[in-house]
C-alpha cells in the first residue's frame, strides 16, 4: 500500500498510529525502561511525522517506509533525550562560595577531593540506578532509607518474595553496571 502524503497527511497519520503506535512504544520501552518516557518519545515521533507529512516531505510513500521513518525519528528522539540526560548526570556544577568554604574548611583540598569524589560516586550510583526497571529502583530507593522488607512489601503492594526478588536483580544489575564504570 502507497500513500499520496501531500494530500491528507491526517489521515494517513491517524492510519500509520492506529497500526504501530502499540509496537512503537514497545520498542521504546525496551530502550528507556520507563513506560511514561516511552509514551512522550513516541509522541514526539508522530508529531515529528505530521510536521514533514504536512510539510510535503515523504512524498509518496509505502506503509513500511513511514513505518520505519516514525521508528527511526523515535529511537533518534531517544538518543537525543539519552544524551542530554547523560550529560546533565555527568556534569556536576558547584556554587563559588561552596568550593571556596570547602578549601577554607579542610586546609585546602581534602574537603574538595572527597565532595568531588563524592559526588562521582554519586552520579555513578544515579546513572547505575536509572538502568533498572522502576519497581526495582523503588525497592532500591526504599531500601537505601533503611525500610523494611515488609514495609516495602506494603508500600509496593508486592509478595515480600518479589520484593526480595526486585532487590537481588536490581542489585546484580547495579553491580554490573558499577563494574565497568570507573571514577
Amino acid at each position: 500500500m502507497t500513500y499520496d502524503t501531500a494530500t491528507q497527511p491526517r489521515d494517513v497519520l491517524a492510519d500509520l498510529f492506529s497500526r504501530y503506535h502499540a509496537m512503537l512504544v514497545r520498542f521504546l520501552v525496551r530502550k528507556t525502561h520507563c513506560p511514561q518516557r516511552a509514551e512522550d518519545v513516541a509522541q514526539a515521533a508522530w508529531l515529528k511525522l505530521l510536521s514533514a507529512l504536512s510539510r510535503g516531505l515523504c512524498g509518496t510513500r509505502s506503509v513500511s517506509e513511514l513505518r520505519a521513518y516514525v521508528f527511526e525519528v523515535a529511537h533518534n528522539t531517544w538518543l537525543d533525550e539519552y544524551t542530554r540526560k547523560h550529560g546533565e548526570v555527568r556534569t556536576r556544577s558547584f556554587d563559588p562560595v561552596d568550593l571556596e568554604r570547602l578549601c577554607e574548611g579542610s586546609g585546602g583540598g581534602a574537603g574538595l577531593d572527597e565532595e568531588v569524589h563524592r559526588s562521582q560516586v554519586d552520579g555513578l550510583l544515579h546513572s547505575a540506578l536509572t538502568t533498572l526497571p522502576v519497581e526495582q529502583q523503588q525497592v532500591i530507593r526504599m531500601w537505601a532509607q533503611g525500610t523494611s522488607i515488609r514495609e516495602m512489601s506494603r508500600a509496593s503492594a508486592a509478595p515480600r518474595d518479589t520484593v526480595l526478588s526486585r532487590k537481588k536483580y536490581a542489585l546484580a544489575r547495579m553491580r554490573g553496571v558499577l563494574a565497568g564504570a570507573t571514577l
